[in-house]
C-alpha cells in the first residue's frame, strides 16, 4: 500500500467511528421488581429513536397495588455508563391523581438538549409516595441519534443502510473515494 493510500484508509477508518450509528432499538427492565409495589408491565419510547434537541416521552404502564394521593418521579440518566443528570417532577402531573388500586399510565415527556452527544444512555425513572417510598423503578436503555439521521431512516437494526448508506462509505465519500474503488479486502465495515 501506498504511503498516501495508508493515510487516506487510516483517516476514513477515523472517521468511520466518529460518524453515528444507526440507532438499536430501545429496551427496558424494572429496577426491582421484587420490591416495587407498582408493576411495570409495558414501557413505550417515542420517537424510537430519540433525537438529539426534540421531546422523548416515556410510557409506562403498570398496575398499582394500593391508592396513592400523591408523590414524586425523578428521572436519573447515564450516558454510556456515566451519571449526567437527575432530575424530578410531580407524579401527579405525569399521571391522573388520586391513583386507585388497577392499571396505570404513566407519561414522562422530556426535552433533550440540542448539544447532547449521540450515544447510548440508560434512563432510570422511579416512582415514590408522598412518604418517600418506593413504588416503582424502569431503567430504559436507547441509543440517541442527531436529527438528520433519524429522519434518513434510523431502523434500531444497526445495519447501516447498505454500501453508501454506511458510515464508513459516507466517511470514503467525504474523502473523495469513488464508490466501488476500495479493493473488498479493504473496505471498512459498518458499525
Amino acid at each position: 500500500m501506498r504511503p498516501a493510500s495508508s493515510v487516506a484508509f487510516v483517516l476514513a477508518a477515523l472517521l468511520a467511528l466518529a460518524c453515528p450509528r444507526a440507532a438499536r432499538a430501545f429496551t427496558w427492565e424494572a429496577c426491582d421488581a421484587d420490591a416495587a409495589p407498582f408493576k411495570a408491565s409495558e414501557v413505550l419510547l417515542a420517537p424510537d429513536p430519540p433525537r438529539i434537541g426534540e421531546q422523548v416521552t416515556f410510557t409506562i404502564k403498570a398496575a398499582a397495588d394500593r391508592d396513592v394521593a400523591a408523590g414524586a418521579i425523578g428521572m436519573s440518566v447515564a450516558f454510556m455508563g456515566t451519571p449526567i443528570f437527575e432530575g424530578s417532577d410531580d407524579l401527579c402531573a405525569k399521571t391522573a391523581c388520586p391513583i386507585a388500586p388497577g392499571p396505570i399510565q404513566i407519561d414522562y415527556v422530556q426535552d433533550l438538549p440540542p448539544i447532547a452527544p449521540p450515544g447510548d444512555y440508560d434512563v432510570t425513572l422511579k416512582a415514590r409516595d408522598a412518604a418517600g417510598q418506593e413504588l416503582l423503578c424502569v431503567v430504559v436503555h436507547f441509543s440517541m441519534v442527531p436529527p438528520s439521521l433519524a429522519a434518513e431512516g434510523a431502523s434500531g437494526s444497526g445495519s447501516g443502510g447498505g454500501p453508501r448508506g454506511s458510515a464508513p462509505a459516507a466517511a470514503l465519500a467525504v474523502l473523495g473515494v469513488p464508490e466501488g474503488r476500495v479493493a473488498p479486502s479493504r473496505r471498512l465495515l459498518a458499525l
